[in-house]
């Protein structure tokens, strides 16, 4: 049976209690999203008849995730960054036990992990201190009093203790089950039985490429989506029979045990910084990233510097982060990702990069040509929009502003500049994923941007965005099937990195113009960057994958795509000088 450890009356007690334990605490797993986002370390479902594929047990955690109003799931960092003389998981628990029990604010219960081979002799439910809680293989579950907190120190600044808000369980959270993500093995748009598929079945197309169309299938539709194409003879796979399953696995943390992927090396020195939340072995809160950017500064004061360029319609700040050896005659190179709230990938990847390039540049290891480079980067653009789609719908893609008119939320940030702006691509319906804006540039994420940029023009080299997915280097235009004056350089460039690419994971990437890989994309950065500022390189990089996974790439491609990102931008460096 699993243990209660936590529950006593006093600090002491509790401290006494874990030092009686003789079991070992490890570090605690990241875990996301709930109850419904425990299932994977739940015992394994059974699965109900018919396609809506869900287990009485699950069915009965949402009902209960429901119940529990204003109780929130919380995480412990042990991160390590203050000196002690006994630095272990074990005593860092223990201490964090006794010191939470002094504050005596809150409600603390500590479950201890038991071996997956045991769930099957344990109850479905326990019910401690009237709160359910179900059984779970995760190291502890905190259930704490509500509170309005992203963050909470519970010592003094630099602790090593920190809580960290991953779900509020509220009634509000969006919910998948049972849709699922097509392949339709069909390009020719204006042919009238595909046209009327899409209208009558589709969603949401989340990509369009050579390869097909990926489409989201909502579960009330699939039965009907497929006697049609048995009906027209379309070709299709089904590359997600269950967002929700797939959603949960983008909530998980990859143990090194998992892969065999030699760039998959958790050991490298850039990826184990002292007093950083980031892993890259999951994905990340925006508390997390910009407490990241936080210690690249601390750690590489010489190098670094953080500019705040705005707020976000939550008035979260814009946050970017400058590398450079200070020389005057330096290129810039301003690089954004998250651009698009469910893209999880790209940001994780950025990051990665600015680790890595941060590190080797301290250790006089960089590539030379990246030494003489003034870096801005940007790594979550839409951090309202992010931390939504981390906290309530997974598949959120737009900001948060507010439409009162209509009652709907957001703005897609990738149609609100101003070339091309309200044209193809785009809809002024501010309900639909690609809304585009009452009015260009009407966010203050985009203004942001725009005046950052237009403050840079006359040494601008080159911009990237990263985004998520498709596999693919594209360049101006995304409005029109026009070529610019400088193609023939940018495709020059796109090339290069995609052998890079090759040489590095075997990764094939596709190469074109932003319209003839994505069709019409009006209103983006990356256009409004080329007529305005006209910098050398311009380019969308999307990362993993080609479909399998689309926007929820589970969190063992974080490695891989980080080194893409990496790879691109010492392209860039290199072209550049």
């Amino acid at each position: 049976m699993p243990q209660l450890l936590a529950a006593a009356s006093s600090s002491s007690s509790r401290y006494d209690f874990f030092a009686r334990t003789g079991d070992n605490l490890v570090r605690l797993p990241f875990f996301g999203g709930g109850v419904a986002q425990l299932l994977r370390y739940l015992r394994p479902m059974e699965l109900a008849g018919g396609i809506e594929r869900r287990s009485a047990l699950r069915m009965a955690l949402d009902e209960n995730y429901v119940s529990y109003r204003g109780a929130q799931l919380w995480k412990l960092n042990f991160n390590g960054t203050r000196k002690r003389g006994d630095s272990s998981p074990d005593a860092q628990f223990n201490q964090f036990v006794e010191d939470f029990g002094d504050r005596g604010s809150a409600q603390l219960l500590v479950w201890r992990s038991v071996p997956m081979p045991a769930l099957a002799a344990l109850p479905e439910l326990w019910t401690l201190n009237s709160s359910e809680l179900y059984e779970a293989t995760f190291e502890s579950l905190q259930w704490l009093s509500p509170t309005d907190l992203r963050r909470f120190d519970f010592l003094s600044p630099g602790s090593t203790y920190q809580i960290n808000r991953r779900y509020r369980n509220d009634a509000s959270v969006r919910r998948y089950y049972g849709h699922q993500l097509w392949k339709l093995h069909e390009t020719r748009l204006g042919q009238p039985k595909l046209r009327a598929f899409l209208r009558r079945f589709g969603s949401e197309v989340w990509n369009i490429n050579q390869d097909g169309i990926d489409i989201i299938i909502e579960h009330k539709n699939v039965a009907a989506a497929q006697q049609y194409m048995e009906q027209t003879a379309f070709s299709y796979n089904i590359m997600i029979d269950d967002i929700e399953t797939a959603i949960d696995e983008t909530y998980t943390e990859v143990n090194e045990a998992d892969t065999d992927n030699t760039l998959a090396n958790y050991s490298l020195p850039w990826l184990n910084r002292e007093g950083a939340l980031l892993t890259w072995r999951r994905y990340h809160d925006q508390g997390d990233m910009q407490q990241f950017l936080q210690n690249i500064l601390e750690t590489h004061s010489e190098l670094a510097e953080i500019v705040q360029i705005g707020l976000t319609r939550n008035k979260r700040p814009l946050e970017v982060l400058r590398i450079s050896n200070g020389n005057s005659n330096n290129w810039a190179v301003f690089v954004d990702a998250g651009m698009q709230a469910r893209d999880w990938l790209s940001p994780a990847a950025l990051t990665y990069a600015i680790s890595k390039l941060s590190w080797l540049w301290e250790q006089g290891e960089a590539d030379k040509a990246m030494r003489h480079i003034d870096w801005y980067f940007l790594p979550l653009a839409n951090p309202d929009g992010y931390q939504y789609s981390r906290l309530t719908d997974r598949l959120w893609t737009k900001n948060r502003n507010y439409d009162s008119a209509s009652g709907c939320y957001g703005v897609n940030l990738d149609r609100n500049f101003d070339y091309g702006w309200g044209q193809a691509g785009s809809t002024s319906n501010p309900c639909k994923n690609l809304y585009h804006g009452a009015k260009s540039f009407s966010e203050p994420e985009t203004r942001a941007i725009r005046n950052f940029l237009l403050g840079m023009r006359d040494y601008l080299g080159a911009y990237v965005s990263f985004g998520g997915y498709g596999q693919a280097i594209t360049y101006p235009w995304g409005d029109a099937d026009y070529v610019t004056s400088n193609q023939r350089e940018l495709r020059h460039t796109a090339r290069q990195a995609i052998l890079n690419f090759r040489r590095l994971n075997h990764a094939e990437y596709s190469m074109g113009s932003s319209y003839r890989q994505k069709l019409a994309r009006s209103g983006n950065a990356a256009d409004w960057v080329q007529q305005h500022i006209e910098p050398q390189y311009v380019y969308n990089v999307f990362l993993k994958d080609q479909g399998r996974y689309g926007y929820l790439m589970p969190p063992h491609y974080i490695l891989e795509s980080g080194e893409e990102a990496y790879e691109f931008l010492k392209t860039i460096a290199q072209q550049l000088n």
